[in-house]
């Protein structure tokens, strides 16, 4: 599938969810019970909510290890924090203003992508991610969706038993690739190894089904799923029409300018609810933000 034709595919059906009564719904992901929304939903995915009184299988859990956070610049622990002031600082500030905008806007879901490789939103998404579980107020999901190069896993310095890939391919359940971690509130589903068809299979509706069954599992969580670049292949498009609102990453000084327009094009008829600046220089008290 080539960008512009998941580009047509994604118009076409965030056009047919908004042109149902119940759209705003579907994208809020329905908890079960919800039956005005449950009409629409693939049969196979209603009857799994619909099955209330079926207990609901216990997660794994992964021992995150510090000294890959620290290599990659993820703060996880409160020396990684201490080391990395400015850095948590603006999360802090990041995540105040996310705080708000989804309390106004009732965002369940968000996705970050970034106008090409290397601007850094995997380590944006998994720290704002770790930021938000910080507060320990509201569930967090992380899923590393940018298959062609998942680095959600190795950032943390995991090996989980169970691949996103294999979910997709319809060879595990949710719950074998959904992994609590040692902070309460951080939840994580990713992969070790690439896959070739990323497009066509998050284009089924396992991927709806995921999201279905986190928020099964935890009705108020915030799920942050980290796309692969929009000018680099056509998953994020894919996934946009899934989610309340799309971040972009931008780095300073690295972001070529009619690469952050192709990428605001692309993603024009999606919620983008804003760009964030990377690496910015941006004076902040007496410091400048090194994110």
């Amino acid at each position: 599938m080539t960008i512009m034709e998941a580009l047509e595919r994604a118009k076409l059906l965030t056009k047919e969810r908004n042109a149902r009564p119940e759209s705003r719904d579907q994208r809020r992901l329905p908890v079960p019970g919800d039956t005005a929304t449950l009409r629409v939903l693939h049969e196979g995915v209603k009857a799994e909510l619909e099955s209330e009184s079926a207990p609901m299988a216990a997660l794994g859990r992964l021992e995150v290890d510090p000294k890959a956070c620290e290599r990659n610049r993820i703060l996880y622990m409160d020396e990684h924090i201490a080391l990395e002031a400015r850095g948590a600082a603006a999360y802090r500030m990041l995540r105040g203003r996310m705080r708000h905008r989804a309390l106004a806007k009732n965002w369940s879901a968000l996705g970050i992508t970034s106008p090409g490789p290397g601007e850094g939103k995997t380590v944006t998404t998994l720290n704002l991610a770790i930021s938000i579980a910080r507060e320990k107020q509201r569930t967090v999901y992380v899923l590393d969706l940018d298959m062609r190069a998942p680095k959600v896993m190795q950032y943390l310095g995991v090996n989980p038993p169970g691949s996103l890939s294999a979910y997709f391919s319809d060879a595990l359940t949710a719950a074998e690739v959904l992994f609590e971690t040692d902070m309460e509130k951080l939840i994580v589903a990713g992969a070790t190894e690439p896959s070739r068809n990323a497009s066509e299979l998050l284009a089924t509706s396992r991927l709806d089904e995921l999201m279905l069954a986190i928020r099964r599992r935890s009705p108020d969580a915030l799920i942050l799923i980290d796309l692969p670049p929009v000018t680099s292949t056509d998953e994020a498009l894919v996934v946009a029409p899934r989610v309340d609102a799309l971040f972009l990453v931008a780095t300073e000084g690295r972001t070529r300018r009619d690469a952050l327009v192709r990428s605001m094009d692309l993603l024009s008829d999606f919620p983008v609810a804003g760009i964030i600046l990377n690496r910015s220089s941006e004076k902040f008290g007496d410091d400048y933000y090194a994110y």
